[in-house]
């Protein structure tokens, strides 16, 4: 009976317990979902160039959005704070409720079994001291015991109705410590809830974030972009006027040599089928010459017309990006020097224009515009190019060719270097600009990183279909492989150039940490192309030629005309002297009949038998041998007159011709020397 009372008082006090907790958390739970706010979706929009103030407010907007998903996060995590405290301390009165009810149990428990021990006791007395009264010894005190007893019955039946009452109440309490515990589950729930948006808040803010910096630095790109695009536009022009002076005979040796030269030319080869270059003959021969002149010029004009490249050795690098060339570049310009200046390196594709670096007295960085004018930037405008920056900016062949670096560097006496973006760029105007460079160059180093490994097809097609300049193959970052792998990648290398027919003149294996020379002795074995050198002296001797030959042809068409002349003068000697005897004979003839007078005839030519048989002979003669003589003379004399006229004409044409190709050599002895003069000069 006693442990139905302490059970009852532990359900009571658990209840109430659960009831506050219950009532507590129900009003944090009102208060969270009344402040409850849901995080708005970032806004995103494209950036345009045109459009950096709209852009700035965007990323302010998105400056708030991310404060208020801060401060939005930062009060789910108060919330889920003041939970799990409010969680704890209900766990702790339950707690606490749990042990005053297991110690008020064990009180009660301890006190029933003692009324128990003492009831039980008080059985066994009476029990003997009813025995003693059947037996007839009762006595008033047995009659008070068991009148005692009577009311100790009464008490125990209502200490256990008092039990029942407290079982039915024990059942009712846990009922609701059932009920509570629900609840409980319930706020536990709620708060996981709570947790997992908190999360997920988290990662939106996270998200927010990097999305905000992602717009940060595309807005900063774009920035970098358009103020690089203003300084281009701006730049000023160079102001050479001696190079302006060069240009311009350069132009005029090129309508020279499209115009008087290649017309000379035509003339030349259209006129005379037979005349032959080489294996060629006729118009296939004047083709090929004006092709093979063509090209020799503008190779010779393209370097001419840059300072960087005429008279020096060029060397140009290309490979994949990040292969190294940029970094290969900057060891053969410094030397290893670290006080010398060097091109921009970085981890991201920097060369996104072919760059020329050269030296010379002072510092210079220029650009070659697209209509070919030579412009001024500053360093600080050189160094923002990269292919991120040029990738915000369409079609910037249309104003930037190729940059121009040149400074004071000994390491460059005598050489130019060429750093390219490479022709195996996705990129066209990449590809274009580059195979356009390499064409000026005497060498082609191809740059591989050995830890690709792989021979790119497309270059191979473009060395082999637009590039016939001698190759070098450099396997950089060996550093970084045994030599084992090493070997591996150059057998590689080698075995797919020579299936497609390419042939190296050099395998170097280069790295950090490679000795200069490695690279340097290779380039240093270089030879110039000499087409580039000698155009001017080699065109002059090609005009020279066709002078002499010309002069040569004339010579000895003048002698064929004036053989031509001798033999129409002697067949027109034998003419007049076969005419001189016909007149002669004619003569002869005409003497022979005398005229007679008669006085009975009519007066009339008479002559003896002899004079008649001379005269007969006379005539048969005439009519004869001395006709068809003079008949014979006459056509001979027609055709070689025929042939004279045609000497005279072929004489007259090569003249002509060879007074043209003088004019022409005139003409370009003239721009030769102001050519050379120039050069004299500077």
């Amino acid at each position: 009976m006693n442990s139905g009372i302490i059970v009852l008082l532990v359900m009571a006090a658990f209840i109430i317990g659960a009831a506050l907790a219950w009532f507590f958390f129900r009003k944090r739970e009102t208060s969270s979902e009344e402040s409850k706010i849901q995080p708005t979706a970032s806004q995103k929009d494209t950036f345009e160039i045109s459009k950096i103030q709209l852009i700035e407010a965007e990323k302010n907007v998105l400056r708030d959005e991310l404060a208020k998903l801060k401060k939005e996060k930062e009060e789910i995590l108060s919330r889920c704070t003041n939970l799990e405290g409010a969680n704890r301390e209900i766990r702790a009165k339950l707690a606490e409720a749990d042990q005053e009810t297991t110690s008020k149990s064990t009180a009660l428990k301890n006190k029933y079994e003692q009324l128990l021990a003492e009831a039980k006791a008080q059985c066994e007395r009476l029990d003997k001291e009813l025995a003693n009264a059947l037996n007839g010894k009762i006595d008033s005190a047995v009659q008070e015991q068991l009148n005692e007893i009577e009311k100790l019955k009464k008490k125990i039946k209502a200490l256990e109705e008092e039990l029942e009452d407290c079982e039915d109440d024990n059942d009712e309490l846990k009922k609701r410590i059932s009920s509570k515990n629900a609840e409980l589950e319930e706020l536990q729930d709620d708060l996981d809830k709570e947790r997992k948006a908190a999360q997920q808040l988290h990662d939106e803010l996270c998200d927010a974030k990097q999305q905000l910096e992602e717009m940060d630095q595309e807005l900063d790109q774009k920035a970098t972009s358009l103020s690089f695009i203003q300084e281009i536009l701006s730049a000023s022009e160079v102001k050479q006027s001696d190079t302006r002076a060069l240009n311009r005979e350069i132009d005029n040796l090129e309508a020279f040599l499209k115009g008087p030269l290649t017309d000379v030319y035509s003339f030349i080869y259209t006129s005379d089928p037979d005349f032959s270059c080489g294996d060629l003959k006729g118009r296939e021969a004047l083709e090929h010459i004006k092709t093979f002149l063509y090209d020799y010029f503008d190779q010779w004009a393209s370097t001419k017309r840059k300072s960087w490249l005429d008279g020096k050795k060029t060397i140009a690098f290309v490979g994949e990006f990040s292969a190294g060339k940029t970094s290969i570049v900057n060891r053969i310009l410094s030397q290893d020097d670290p006080s010398i200046p060097q091109l921009p390196v970085s981890t991201k594709a920097t060369t996104a224009i072919p760059t020329y670096i050269a030296s010379s007295e002072n510092v210079h960085y220029n650009f070659i515009s697209g209509d070919g004018k030579m412009k001024v930037i500053d360093e600080h405008s050189f160094r923002k190019v990269s292919k991120e920056t040029l990738d915000q900016v369409k079609g910037i062949s249309a104003l930037i060719k190729y940059f121009v670096m040149s400074y004071p560097n000994q390491n460059l006496q005598g050489l130019s270097v060429l750093d390219t973006p490479g022709f195996n760029s996705n990129d066209k105007e990449d590809r274009e600009r580059t195979i356009d460079v390499i064409n000026e160059c005497d060498a082609l180093f191809w740059v591989f990183d050995v830890n690709a490994g792989t021979v790119n097809r497309s270059s191979i097609a473009i060395i082999k279909e637009k590039l016939n300049k001698p190759l070098y193959v450099v396997i950089n970052k060996v550093d970084t492989k045994p030599k084992s792998e090493v070997d591996k990648v150059e057998a590689l290398i080698r075995k797919t150039l020579a299936n497609e027919g390419l042939t190296v003149q050099q395998f170097i294996r280069f790295s950090s940490q490679a000795p200069l020379e490695q690279i340097m002795n290779p380039i240093q074995s270089v030879e110039r192309i000499s087409n580039r050198a000698n155009f001017l002296s080699d065109l002059r001797t090609d005009i020279e030629e066709y002078l002499n030959i010309f002069k040569d042809a004339v010579a000895e068409s003048d002698r064929s005309y004036n053989n031509a002349l001798q033999s129409g003068e002697e067949l027109s000697d034998e003419f007049w002297t076969s005419l001189r005897n016909m007149q002669e004979n004619c003569e002869r003839a005409c003497q022979i009949p005398k005229w007679v007078e008669h006085i009975f005839s009519s007066d009339r030519f008479e002559m003896t038998a002899d004079e008649g048989e001379r005269l007969k002979f006379l005539l048969n003669d005439i009519a004869g041998y001395q006709v068809e003589s003079l008949s014979n003379s006459f056509e001979r004399c027609i055709e070689e007159a025929g042939e004279i006229q045609q000497e005279y004409s072929n004489l007259c044409d090569l003249k002509a011709t060879w007074r043209r190709l003088d004019d022409c050599y005139e003409q370009f002895k003239k721009i030769q020397k102001k050519i050379e003069n120039y050069e004299r000069q500077n």
